[in-house]
């Protein structure tokens, strides 16, 4: 096992020199630097353990990017030609986090102690997504562990793209609604009354469109708790379903209904399972594990029901190309690219190119989405505020009988 040691020496030419090594031992990382020459000055393992220790202060969580990151170096490391062991303890050394650094260190003495990587990664790094170490016993298996773990950085980012996208997609229309929503309870609640105020002494009938907005601004001004504690329920039912995974199922299959962001929803979990399925084929996964694997990636129950049966008519001896149409899972051109990548021994390859397509035409729908919703969004609310404001000035002009 390596350690890191922060050094000060002077060269042979008198100039001081700081850095940092690694070593087995402090004897070692001093018989390094005189070997390059150095006169040590001062030689402090402690340095790189405060180092460590200042971060934890301020720990955040690893997240998904970090698990890319360090999978892309490793597999760098791995295709240049480096010991896998070395590897693992050069990313040890350099990890930014201490959660990482310690990953590495497990990985590192579990591979010394005879285990397979597979094996060390998945006792180190438990909640990595299942297929990276489907993948990874594929491509230790076959010699190919570097190209296959590129291959699983690659898909978690492809993963994260896909999540980040809904994400940022239904963020804007919350927003609206949202803004739009407090708008209108501020000036029912605030300008309304004001207003309200002013016509009350009046004896004359006022028009229905200004009897029926002032005596609702009235209501939510005398009731103000009232609209708070409705508020904070929505909020508080908002949360819980998102916390809720059987909730979210089922928002989730009720966006997948809804014209436009609804397609857009289902091309993009069939492209996450098409992307999915061609990287574990790429990597020398078994169709039936690859078909599982990647049907458990899908998060829309429907997709992923019809999908679960496309696993099974596949393991009782069907194509995949007939069990998707048997099933009625993927749309006539995912059939098509399926069934000639089947005819041509190159499934993996257009599975990937049918995520690509997906995803492209998902996005591009998503964009037509958004250009559309702003203008609509901007005219439910200036028609609402615009009612609002019409119905005040029926209201005034009818008590002070004003000719419009």
């Amino acid at each position: 096992m390596s350690y890191s040691f922060d050094y000060e020496a002077m060269d042979a030419d008198g100039r001081p020199l700081k850095g940092r090594l690694q070593a087995s031992s402090e004897r070692e990382a001093q018989r390094q630097l005189e070997s390059q020459g150095l006169a040590v000055i001062a030689l402090d393992p402690a340095k790189a353990a405060a180092s460590v220790a200042s971060r934890v202060i301020f720990q955040r969580g690893v997240t998904v990017q970090d698990n890319v990151l360090v999978l892309k170096q490793l597999a760098l490391l791995l295709k240049a030609g480096v010991a896998l062991v070395s590897g693992i303890a050069s990313l040890r050394s350099q990890a930014m986090h201490p959660a990482m650094a310690a990953a590495f260190a497990e990985m590192e003495k579990r591979l010394r102690s005879g285990e397979t990587f597979t094996s060390a990664l998945t006792a180190a790094m438990p909640t990595l997504p299942s297929y990276v170490f489907q993948l990874a016993a594929a491509g230790e298996a076959i010699g190919h562990l570097g190209e296959a773990l590129d291959d699983a950085a690659t898909q978690m980012a492809y993963e994260q793209r896909i999540r980040q996208d809904i994400r940022n997609a239904l963020t804007y229309p919350t927003v609206l609604v949202t803004v739009g929503v407090g708008a209108v309870l501020f000036i029912f609640i605030v300008v309304v009354p004001r207003f309200a105020g002013m016509v009350a002494s009046s004896k004359k009938p006022l028009p229905w469109l200004s009897s029926v907005v002032l005596n609702t601004g009235m209501f939510l001004s005398n009731h103000k708790l009232l609209v708070a504690m409705v508020v904070a329920a929505l909020v508080a039912g908002v949360l819980h379903t998102i916390k809720n995974p059987k909730r979210m199922a089922q928002v989730r299959e009720q966006i997948s209904r809804l014209p436009m962001i609804g397609q857009w929803f289902l091309e993009a979990e069939t492209a996450r399972w098409a992307s999915m399925l061609g990287t574990m084929l790429g990597n020398g996964v078994s169709l039936i594990t690859a078909l599982g694997l990647a049907r458990d990636a899908v998060t829309l129950e429907s997709l992923r029901d019809r999908l679960g049966q496309v696993t099974k008519l596949v393991r009782g001896g069907q194509s995949l190309s007939a069990a998707v149409s048997y099933q009625r899972a993927l749309s006539g051109t995912a059939i098509s690219l399926i069934q000639v990548g089947e005819d041509s021994g190159e499934l993996p390859d257009m599975l990937r190119s049918l995520a690509k397509l997906y995803e492209d035409t998902g996005r591009q729908r998503m964009t037509r989405f958004l250009l559309l919703l702003e203008p609509a969004a901007i005219l439910f609310i200036g028609v609402f505020v615009g009612g609002i404001v019409a119905a005040i000035m029926l209201a005034i002009t009818s008590v002070n009988q004003v000719a419009l």
